[in-house]
């Protein structure tokens, strides 16, 4: 089954309507609260794989460490940029090299503790930056990464891939996990709405979206019961001849 957020127009935040200016504010929070506590669970993998083995040679450590500052220099650049935002400050247009990205992600997911989980990349060669936030991207990434692997059970392969179609580039993460049913699919892009016991959740889908949105893309879902989700963001690319 495909699911698709109904069209809107492109904006970083949604519009906050009158009497809905608390519900706004909580559901951007709770979303940078969420991703930031995705990258300190990151970091905190890490060192507690260092101080669980304190003869780990330098070789083995040092990498290790190196991913635990990643991810807490991702969390720096979340609040300096929530900061910025709230004090409307002009930027750079922004550009992203999706193959970056994408060794960022498999660079943090390496730091977490999931021995079962793999990411299974395929980027088609001499694809062009897209029109985005880089650090935004990654939230994204993570967040859907992070979905694939609850889905399946905190085991098994996730796919990543990305190809250019037609001025913009596709970026598909898929999981051969449980699946959505109808009924669920239909609310996931929903804030806040879970199907998770402890009730935490509803926040990496609706996330998502509001990124696709505010960068002028698109997002759809497909998802079986029993066969597993396909996530695709379809995002604006650059002219290839506007690469540094």
């Amino acid at each position: 089954m495909l699911c698709q957020p109904v069209p809107r127009a492109s904006e970083i935040l949604p519009p906050i309507e009158e009497g809905q200016g608390n519900h706004a504010f909580a559901v951007a929070a709770a979303g940078v609260l969420h991703d930031l506590g995705n990258l300190i669970q990151i970091a905190s993998s890490a060192l507690n794989i260092v101080a669980r083995t304190p003869e780990m040679p330098e070789s083995r450590r040092d990498p290790i460490l190196h991913r635990a500052r990643t991810s807490l220099d991702h969390a720096g650049t979340i609040v300096r940029q929530s900061v910025m935002r709230a004090r409307d400050t002009a930027a750079l247009p922004p550009r992203c090299d999706i193959a970056n990205c994408l060794a960022d992600i498999a660079t943090l997911i390496v730091a977490r503790e999931d021995a079962g989980l793999t990411l299974d990349i395929a980027i088609e060669p001499g694809l062009p930056d897209i029109a985005c936030d880089s650090i935004e991207l990654r939230r994204a990434i993570l967040n859907l990464v992070l979905n694939a692997r609850d889905a399946m059970g905190g085991k098994g392969s996730v796919r990543i891939d990305a190809h250019a179609v037609a001025g913009s580039v596709d970026l598909r993460v898929g999981d051969r996990g449980s699946g959505m049913p109808p009924a669920v699919l239909a609310h996931a892009f929903d804030p806040f709405f879970t199907t998770k016991r402890d009730g935490l959740g509803g926040i990496g889908l609706p996330m998502v979206e509001r990124f696709v949105r505010g960068a002028g893309g698109s997002i759809s879902i497909e998802s079986e019961p029993g066969v597993g989700t396909v996530v695709t963001l379809r995002l604006p690319a650059l002219p290839q001849e506007t690469r540094s």
